[in-house]
C-alpha cells in the first residue's frame, strides 16, 4: 500500500479527476495548498492572472502589517514579490492525495502525469510515499480491505 501526493496547478485538477477517473481510481482528496520550489514563486506574465484568480478563489488572506510581520507582499527581508502578491513568494497549488495499492501506483502516477505536463516550471510534483496500514473508521476493517 502506497500514498501518492501530488502537488498540482490548480487550473489542471478538472483534467487530472476525468483522467483519474478513466482509469478507476474513485478515492482521491483534493486540498488547497500554497507554496515554492526552485522558481522561488515567480510567475511569467501569462501566469499571473491565473494566481491572482486562484488567490480570490481561496480567499488568502494577507499577512498583517505589524512590528514583527512583514506586510503582504513581502519577504522576511522586507523584498516585494510583485509577481505574487503574496508573502515569501508562496503560489496558491492543490495538492492531491490518493492511497492505493502497490501494483496500481505505477499506472496512476502516469495518468498524473499525463495530465498536468505542460513543459513549464510548476508542472508540480509526486512523492510516492509507504503506508503501514488503513482502518476504515465504520466496519474497523484494516490493511488493503479498508481501500474498496
Amino acid at each position: 500500500m502506497k500514498q501518492i501526493i501530488a502537488i498540482l496547478r490548480d487550473e489542471r485538477v478538472e483534467t487530472t479527476k476525468k483522467t483519474l477517473g478513466r482509469i478507476g481510481v474513485s478515492g482521491v482528496t483534493f486540498l488547497y495548498v500554497t507554496g515554492r520550489s526552485r522558481q522561488n514563486g515567480g510567475l511569467s506574465a501569462r501566469d499571473l492572472g491565473r494566481s491572482l484568480n486562484r488567490n480570490l478563489r481561496m480567499q488568502l488572506t494577507p499577512a498583517r502589517s505589524g512590528n514583527d510581520l512583514p506586510d503582504a507582499g513581502t519577504g522576511i527581508d522586507g523584498s516585494f514579490y510583485p509577481d505574487t502578491g503574496s508573502a515569501f513568494g508562496f503560489l496558491p497549488k492543490r495538492m492531491l492525495v490518493i492511497i492505493a495499492d502497490d501494483g496500481e501506483v505505477n499506472r496512476i502516477v502516469q495518468a498524473i502525469v499525463n495530465a498536468n505536463q505542460t513543459g513549464r516550471h510548476g508542472d508540480g510534483r509526486i512523492f510516492i510515499c509507504p503506508m503501514i496500514s488503513a482502518i476504515r473508521v465504520r466496519t474497523g476493517e484494516q490493511g488493503d480491505t479498508a481501500l474498496s
